[in-house]
């Protein structure tokens, strides 16, 4: 028997129309069977507490373009100079700040961004009921 187009595309067909994924559709529902029990997990992982940004990239591209222009004559970019020493001094305090609050193992009220022993902390509290 030859196979001819229309053959093949009657296959695909349910209740005669084609899906429009262009899968062929399966027969019986796939059955879900989980390996793991579906719950959370009492604890977190501190990997996504790293910093992803860069701070003061602003103000280090202002400062190099302006030594550029001036054939890097440090007096006369002073401004630059100095916004970009105060950006990395208000840097390094709100490091210095968020260091000292993920020490201390009081939890700060209304808190947005919590670390993940502060997380920990708190689903050490309330479990996940088993």
């Amino acid at each position: 028997m030859k196979l001819t187009p229309y053959m093949l595309t009657a296959q695909y067909l349910v209740n005669g129309v084609r899906p429009k994924n262009g899968r062929r559709p399966c027969r019986h529902p796939f059955p879900f069977t989980n390996i793991l029990p579906i719950s959370l997990r009492n604890h977190v992982s501190g990997k996504s507490d790293k910093q992803q940004t860069v701070a003061c990239i602003q103000e280090l591209s202002v400062m190099l373009a302006c030594l550029k222009t001036h054939d890097f004559n440090d007096s006369m970019c002073s401004k630059e100079i100095n916004n970009l020493k105060n950006c990395n001094e208000k840097y390094m305090s709100s490091q210095r700040l968020k260091k000292l609050q993920d020490r201390t193992t009081e939890l700060t009220p209304y808190e947005k961004n919590l670390s993940h022993k502060h997380l920990n902390q708190l689903l050490k509290k309330y479990p996940q009921p088993k």
